[in-house]
């Protein structure tokens, strides 16, 4: 009746899509604690729809191929136009600030779209043991944390330090150097993380816009 392939790994990619849509949603009310924390349901959705996938059925190519279809286009929307839309309703709305976001996703679409070609050129089960340049999920971890220092640094100062933090990153999304991928024991703190930044964010006062 529908087009596609439905199973566990592709509902928990669509997961992570329906929380940066709410993330975005929450970033144009204003409510920029919300906006964040629902980007790290998108990145904790990201951490394990991989994981789930590799255990599932390997024999049929075609679902395989659709489930790294789908988590390219999901992780587009939330770890390059999610934070572009949180920084612009935080401030960076000039227009130097456009092309500046505009570099940043663009960094990450072509970090999306070489991590694809390399795991389907250059392995036979699409399971990359290293990535090349910093993975775009990465503003998971930088994002909270400007947030977070925005709620005690001068806002005129921390403009700029988002304003650098996102071209840096963009830039490191393309740059041509080897990271080796996480396992068991890095995934556990990647989480302990997320959960300490979601805490911090919550007990916090509440940010406003530089």
């Amino acid at each position: 009746m529908f087009i596609g392939y439905y199973n566990l790994a592709n509902f928990i990619t669509l997961t992570g899509l329906a929380a940066s849509v709410a993330a975005i949603w929450f970033a144009g009310g204003g409510h920029f604690e919300a906006a964040v924390i629902a980007m790290l349901v998108a990145g904790i959705s990201d951490m394990f729809d991989g994981r789930v996938a590799r255990h599932a059925n390997r024999e049929d190519v075609k679902a395989r191929m659709f489930g790294i279809q789908i988590d390219t286009v999901c992780d587009m929307v939330s770890f390059g136009v999610t934070p572009a839309v949180i920084a612009y309703m935080l401030g960076c709305n000039k227009w130097y600030d456009i092309i500046l976001l505009v570099v940043y996703a663009a960094c990450g679409a072509i970090r999306l779209a070489f991590f694809n070609t390399q795991a389907i050129t250059e392995t036979k089960d699409l399971n990359l043991k290293q990535f090349t340049g910093v993975p775009i999920p990465t503003i998971c971890f930088l994002l909270p944390v400007l947030v977070i220092m925005l709620k005690y640094i001068d806002p005129s100062v921390m403009g700029w330090v988002f304003r650098g933090a996102y071209l840096v990153l963009g830039l490191l999304f393309i740059s041509n150097f080897k990271i080796k991928k996480p396992g068991a024991a890095a995934v556990t703190v990647i989480m302990v993380c997320i959960i300490g930044a979601i805490v911090a964010l919550l007990l916090t006062p509440a940010v406003k816009p530089f």
